[in-house]
């Protein structure tokens, strides 16, 4: 079985190879364009919520400075603020953000996912977060609506629905 991680590095690596045709680089700047651009000005997202009844939701700004156009664009410094909720109404139950980021090298040459994710069991009571990241070529959501745990389950971070894009560095 392959890893999410192995499947977006992949899917990564191929928007890079067929940026090199006029087609996929209109492609890619129009999926940039339906992303946040650079300019140190907070850019909203969401809300997104969890499929199957949106028992969770989350939503926040995206604030991206610094861009770098080594082989692999990125932005320098990455913020993303905002909220989780917890819509369940169940004592067991919590409202998951789950995000992947990639990360760019220092060498610029190679992208590498990372997880973070924030979670919030409280119904009516959401959770405020905010972290940062250097180096940032794109960020995606999920939101899910599940049990109580340290970790969101391999079914809230894999399959379906998709990921959703909240930030791709422009070309």
């Amino acid at each position: 079985m392959i890893s999410w991680r192995t499947c977006i590095g992949l899917a990564a690596a191929a928007i890079l190879l067929l940026s090199a045709t006029p087609a996929a680089a209109a492609a890619h700047t129009n999926a940039a364009a339906a992303a946040v651009r650079l300019g140190g000005s907070p850019q909203s997202w969401g809300p997104h919520y969890s499929p199957g009844g949106k028992r969770a939701k989350a939503s926040g700004t995206v604030t991206a400075t610094s861009e770098d156009h080594h082989d692999i664009p990125a932005a320098g410094t990455l913020k993303v603020s905002g909220k989780v909720h917890d819509l369940t109404r169940a004592s067991a139950g919590c409202g998951w953000a789950v995000f992947g980021i990639a990360v760019v090298n220092t060498a610029g040459n190679k992208v590498t996912w990372k997880r973070h994710h924030e979670r919030t069991c409280a119904f009516g009571k959401p959770r405020t977060f905010s972290f940062t990241y250097h180096r940032v070529y794109q960020v995606e959501l999920k939101v899910c609506a599940e049990r109580r745990a340290g970790e969101p389950s391999i079914q809230c971070t894999a399959g379906n629905p998709a990921w959703k894009t909240i930030y791709l560095s422009p070309h």
